[in-house]
C-alpha cells in the first residue's frame, strides 16, 4: 500500500536577514505517515510543526531532501501532489462577504473541478452545515466556523486531510463533534493527520503518533507501542496491617503513604509484579486493595521532551 507521505532528510533553513540570525526550522527530517491512519504530530512551539505543514501545502518552499504526497514529489509534481491533500488552518481566516455555500463553489474552482462535478451540498449536508448554507461565514458560531474551515479543506476530495489545532478555542460539547468528523473521515479511506496541544486528544483519536523537536523527529511509533514503551505504571498497595521496615528494605521505589499504603513506580519488562505479591505473602501481609496508574500521552511527552532538550 503506498505511504500518504513519505519524507526523507528534509530540511528547512531560513537565511540570515538584517538582525536575524539563520535559522534552522527543520534538520534531515524523516517520517512516514501510512494511508488510512489517523496520525498525530506533537511538539512544543517552535518545533518545526508549522514549517512542515506549509511544505506539505505547498506554501514554504524546503532547502532540501524529498517529500512524497501519495506518491508525487511535491517538487516533481507539485500540482497533483497539492490536489491530494487538504489543509485546515489553525487561524479562523475567510472570505466573509459570499455565503458558505458560494465560497465552497469558488473553492472548487481554484482547483479546476467542473461544475457538475463539484460535492457542495454533499459537503455542507456530511459536515451539518447544510442549513447554514446561505448563511455568511461571519454569521457562524464558533464550532461551525471550524467546520466550514474543513468543508473548504475537502471540496476537490484530497486523500490527506491536515488539521492544525483542529479545536483549538472550542469547548467540550464542539471538541467531541469536531472528534466524530474526523473519525468519520478516516473511516472513509482519509488520511487524517492532526497537530493539537490537546494530548488527550491525540490519544482518543490517533493511531500513530511522532513527537518533534528543534526541527527533528525525535520519537515515532504507533500510540500502543508508546504507552507501552514509555508510559511506566505506577502502582498502589492497601495492606490490612501496617507497613513494617522489612517490607520498605525489598525495593528502594517505594514510598510509604500512610501506616498501611505504599506506592512505587513499576515496569513490566523489568519487574514480576506476581514475584512481589509472593514476597508480600511472605512477610504475612494481607492485601486490601490495590490500583495501577497508567502514564498518559502527556507525561511521555514531558519526558521526550525533557530528553531531547
Amino acid at each position: 500500500m503506498t505511504n500518504a507521505i513519505e519524507i526523507k532528510q528534509l530540511n528547512k533553513i531560513y537565511p540570515a536577514s538584517g538582525k536575524n540570525l539563520e535559522k534552522v526550522a527543520l534538520e534531515n527530517l524523516d517520517l512516514t505517515i501510512p494511508q488510512g491512519s489517523i496520525f498525530a504530530l506533537l511538539g512544543p512551539n517552535g518545533a518545526g510543526k508549522s514549517t512542515l505543514i506549509n511544505i506539505l501545502a505547498g506554501t514554504v518552499i524546503k532547502t532540501s531532501g524529498q517529500v512524497d504526497i501519495m506518491g508525487y514529489d511535491i517538487e516533481k509534481s507539485p500540482k497533483v501532489a497539492k490536489t491530494c491533500i487538504g489543509v485546515v488552518p489553525q487561524e479562523v481566516a475567510f472570505d466573509s462577504f459570499f455565503p458558505i455555500s458560494q465560497t465552497l463553489e469558488f473553492t472548487a474552482g481554484y482547483y479546476n473541478i467542473k461544475p457538475h462535478a463539484r460535492k457542495t451540498d454533499e459537503i455542507l449536508k456530511a459536515l451539518g452545515l447544510w442549513d447554514k448554507r446561505n448563511a455568511l461565514p461571519r454569521q457562524l458560531s464558533g464550532g461551525m466556523k471550524r467546520r466550514f474551515l474543513i468543508a473548504k479543506a475537502m471540496v476537490h476530495s484530497p486523500q490527506v486531510l491536515i488539521l492544525d489545532e483542529p479545536t483549538a478555542g472550542v469547548d467540550i460539547e464542539l471538541r467531541e463533534q469536531l472528534w466524530d468528523l474526523v473519525k468519520k473521515q478516516n473511516a472513509e479511506g482519509t488520511t487524517v493527520i492532526i497537530t493539537t496541544h490537546y494530548l488527550a486528544e491525540a490519544e482518543e483519536l490517533c493511531d500513530r503518533i511522532a513527537f518533534i523537536n528543534k526541527g527533528k523527529i525525535i520519537k515515532e511509533d504507533s500510540k500502543e507501542n508508546l504507552l507501552t514503551e514509555l508510559g511506566s505504571k505506577h502502582i498502589e498497595v492497601e495492606f490490612e496491617e501496617e507497613v513494617k521496615d522489612s517490607l520498605m528494605s525489598l525495593n528502594d521505589n517505594f514510598v510509604k503513604l500512610s501506616e498501611s499504603k505504599i506506592y512505587f513506580p513499576f515496569n513490566a519488562q523489568q519487574q514480576s509484579l506476581s514475584k512481589l505479591l509472593h514476597e508480600f505473602q511472605a512477610l504475612n501481609l494481607s492485601i486490601k486493595n490495590i490500583n495501577v496508574n497508567q502514564a498518559d500521552l502527556e507525561d511521555i511527552f514531558k519526558k521526550l521532551m525533557k530528553d531531547s532538550s
